[in-house]
């Protein structure tokens, strides 16, 4: 996927499906190209020509399960009580890691940080 992502930004998609993949009938313009390689005629688009029709469900089922994986992200104890009750630890954070729960790495500032506990600033 990231090789096709770099092709997509750095060299030109040529668009040749003669038939709509709506209708079946023989493209003519106004016609839209999608990145998936799917083409329409704009007629058979309607109201919904910012994503592909045919690819939008599966879209919208891989989103819904990154915004359920990140907001699951922050149930810290969810995890430590999956951690603690698994016989092998490493498959659980195996599991987390293979949903990509710990995606996103957060640096903090040591000015950001409160240090009312008793350290100190250098």
């Amino acid at each position: 996927m990231r090789t096709e992502i770099e092709e997509i930004k750095s060299q030109p998609r040529i668009f040749q499906l003669m038939k709509c993949t709506a209708c079946s009938n023989p493209l003519d313009l106004p016609a839209v190209h999608f990145l998936c390689m799917h083409s329409f005629h704009h007629r058979c688009l309607g109201e919904n020509e910012k994503e592909c029709p045919m690819c939008a469900p599966g879209n919208r089922t891989i989103l819904e399960i990154k915004r359920s994986q990140e907001q699951n992200a922050n149930r810290h104890d969810q995890f430590s009580k999956q951690l603690e009750s698994s016989e092998d630890g490493f498959s659980v954070v195996a599991d987390y890691f293979g949903r990509n729960v710990f995606s996103k790495i957060v640096l903090l500032d040591s000015s950001t940080m409160n240090l009312s506990s008793g350290g100190q600033r250098r």
